[in-house]
């Protein structure tokens, strides 16, 4: 039987309606980035061309019912004083800090470890690789959910997460100085720490917003002339939609040489209703037992009305295995790429699109929207819960 864990990151800054289905989608709020369009490698999907835009959620999505804030706590299951003692020795902290924290150091019998309540003024002073060392090693525990789920976006500066916001300016100068970078990712692993200070629940809203920002791709494909036609439909028609695709193919290679369409117009129709787009769970959903994740998201992809039999983990997997067989090479739209551990544990799985490129939905949480990305991005994202992945790739059977 095979085994999961499905991440569910920021499942405490939306509406609040834990463990419900969604209804329809909800439209994301979009933004162009300052990043260049780029073309793809060519091959049988055709000539690509790759825009970096910024999605977020609707504001009305987004909480600020979260209780009042925790005060900063660092959990380390399984493990002595002695240990973390010398963990913290190797991060980079300055003596005088290095001393208070291991000052601080009591047993937690209920993670059978130790815990740490750092003081606040240590928190905001930690330099971000130290920051880094620390937090990464907190966030390989779920019971550090700041550190384990933390807030986590694809740029290379603070300002292409944080710029252009509707939060105060103090706002940001709280937040920006506890922005640590692990690989290709920023994150930010401190909203308590920060939520304490700010002056009302709609600065906390428009700061969580902020924070879910995702960045995603736009992807456009170019058609040079009629005789590309059929190797486009035979590719992007996969699931019995060639002759679906082939007349709007046509048309655009007659309109005109170089003629480009947004592949969301190519993908099946639950592709379309829900790319860029978030869960819309409304209050009829309550009853409901559980959220779209990503093995709903990637055995619905040639369904044109989802089944919410794909909601339950186990009838998932024992669909993946029964009805695909493992591919290893000439992958096409539609694939199903299952991410694995060190231990062989599945934590994610999302749609093979074109030239590495996947469909996704990461995690369960409605402020989660459905996006394109890359798959090296794909594994960065998930790099706090593995920094090398292993990647399986599934086709139906009978494709």
């Amino acid at each position: 039987m095979l085994a999961v864990a499905l991440l569910a990151p920021w499942g405490v800054v939306w509406m609040g309606y834990v463990g419900a289905k969604p209804s329809p989608v909800e439209p994301a709020e979009t933004q162009p980035t300052a990043a260049p369009a780029r073309t793809a490698r060519e091959g049988p999907w055709g000539r690509l061309t790759l825009t970096p835009i910024i999605v977020s959620p609707p504001l009305e999505y987004v909480s600020t019912n979260w209780g009042p804030p925790e005060q900063v706590t660092w959990r380390f299951p399984g493990s002595s004083a002695e240990l973390v003692g010398e963990f913290l020795a190797t991060v980079g902290l300055p003596a005088d800090t290095l001393a208070s924290l291991r000052g601080a150091i009591r047993p937690d019998p209920a993670i059978r470890g130790v815990r740490i309540q750092p003081d606040p003024a240590i928190v905001r002073g930690l330099h971000s690789l130290v920051r880094a060392r620390i937090y990464e090693q907190l966030a390989r525990s779920p019971v550090n959910p700041s550190q384990a789920h933390a807030f986590r976006f694809r740029g290379d500066s603070t300002e292409a997460w944080l710029g252009g916001s509707l939060m105060q300016p103090s706002t940001r100068a709280l937040v920006e100085p506890l922005i640590y970078r692990s690989g290709d990712y920023l994150y930010f692993g401190d909203i308590d720490l920060v939520r304490a200070s700010l002056p009302d629940d709609d600065e906390v809203r428009r700061l969580s917003k902020t924070l879910l920002r995702q960045s995603t791709l736009m992807v456009k494909l170019s058609i040079g002339d009629a005789a590309e036609v059929p190797r486009l439909a035979e590719y992007w028609g996969r699931g019995g939609r060639r002759t679906d695709i082939r007349p709007l193919l046509e048309s655009l290679a007659a309109a005109s040489a170089g003629s480009s369409i947004d592949i969301i117009h190519l993908l099946p129709t639950f592709a379309r209703n829900h790319l860029y787009r978030y869960p819309k769970v409304t209050t009829g959903d309550l009853q409901r037992p559980l959220l779209a994740n990503c093995l709903w998201t990637s055995l619905n992809f040639f369904n044109i009305e989802p089944d919410d039999r794909f909601l339950d983990v186990d009838y998932s997997f024992e669909t993946l295995k029964r009805d695909h067989r493992v591919v290893t090479e000439r992958f096409a739209l539609g694939d199903i790429i299952t991410l694995e551990d060190q231990e062989g544990v599945v934590f994610h799985a999302a749609v093979y699109i074109a030239d590495e490129l996947v469909l996704t939905k990461n995690g369960t949480s409605p402020v989660a929207p459905w996006a394109i990305m890359s798959v090296d991005d794909l594994k960065g994202y998930y790099r706090p819960r593995s920094v090398d992945p292993r990647l399986v790739y599934h086709r139906r059977n009978g494709d």
